[in-house]
């Protein structure tokens, strides 16, 4: 058996052949069910009289049992109130109040507006009162959930772009460091070939054999450093010598020949950068 709660639909009137249509709350809601005039004037004779004086028959409100026939479902018996209801029904009953609890604590969807009604013919008004208090308070528990969600959001972009902003400013740093260095560099290389112009050297041997001598490197620690070098596959360190790409500018601007060493400089770390990360 199935029961439902709904209010009349449509009415064609005709005092022995009226009928209509009852709509449907708890199961298939955009449905109805078919229900004959003689089914409302057996038991209910005043709400019978109310639809044959032709008033707003959506005010008529009522439970039904439906029952399946030959030509489809229509209504097979109705109560005006749910305390009409028989005992034998309590199963159904039950479950139509399991839904509506279902409902209202189903607080992500819009309650429905019969709720109210059909939960005070079901549970009666204290029991509604309880549910209505229940999903107040499960409103105000997600409503609080969803703010603290709101203010961890809020905190994690504030962290991002706090980093973010942490970033651009250690770039910026790292890349005025890069320029100074530059500049150093720059101006190390000028005053190395203001020294080493007047020296009249012919060959690049000759100026390596002058730079370890003097300890040239150490006094321009951004375009000189620790050098490795290979030759024949032994490796060695080479302090105080300076990069390949210095070493060939000073090479050009002094005019110095190769003798032909087969000797390479591999990799280069400057003195600058070897200070800088002693002391971090």
């Amino acid at each position: 058996m199935t029961i439902d709660f709904g209010s009349i639909k449509s009415y064609n009137w005709n005092r022995d052949r009226g009928f209509g249509f009852v709509g449907r709350t708890f199961f298939n809601p955009d449905g109805k069910v078919f229900c004959h005039i003689k089914k409302i004037r057996r038991k209910h004779p005043e709400l019978a009289q109310k639809l044959d004086s032709g008033e707003a028959f959506e005010t008529a409100n009522f439970w039904y049992e439906i029952e399946t026939t030959e030509k489809g479902e229509q209504v097979s018996k109705l109560w005006l109130n749910a305390n009409h209801i028989p005992q034998s029904y309590t199963k159904e009953l039950g479950g139509l109040i399991q839904k509506v609890e279902s409902i209202w604590k189903n607080i992500g969807s819009r309650k429905p507006s019969w709720l109210d009604l059909v939960t005070i013919e079901l549970v009666g008004v204290d029991g509604r009162h309880e549910l209505s208090v229940e999903r107040d308070n499960l409103e105000s528990q997600l409503r609080a959930a969803e703010e603290e969600r709101r203010r961890e959001a809020e905190e994690e972009r504030r962290r991002e772009a706090e980093e973010e902003r942490r970033r651009e400013a250690e770039e910026e740093r790292r890349r005025e460091a890069e320029e100074e260095r530059r500049r150093e560099a720059r101006i190390e290389l000028l005053l190395l070939l203001k020294e080493l112009r007047p020296l009249k050297f012919k060959y690049s041997k000759e100026l390596s054999d002058y730079i370890v001598k003097n300890q040239l490197g150490y006094r321009y620690p951004n375009i000189s450093g620790i050098v490795t070098m290979e030759d024949g596959g032994t490796r060695w360190l080479f302090p105080g010598g300076f990069p390949r790409e210095i070493f060939t500018i000073i090479c050009k601007e002094l005019r110095l020949a190769n003798q032909g060493t087969s000797a390479r400089a591999i990799h280069f770390e400057s003195f600058q950068h070897i200070y800088s990360k002693n002391q971090e």
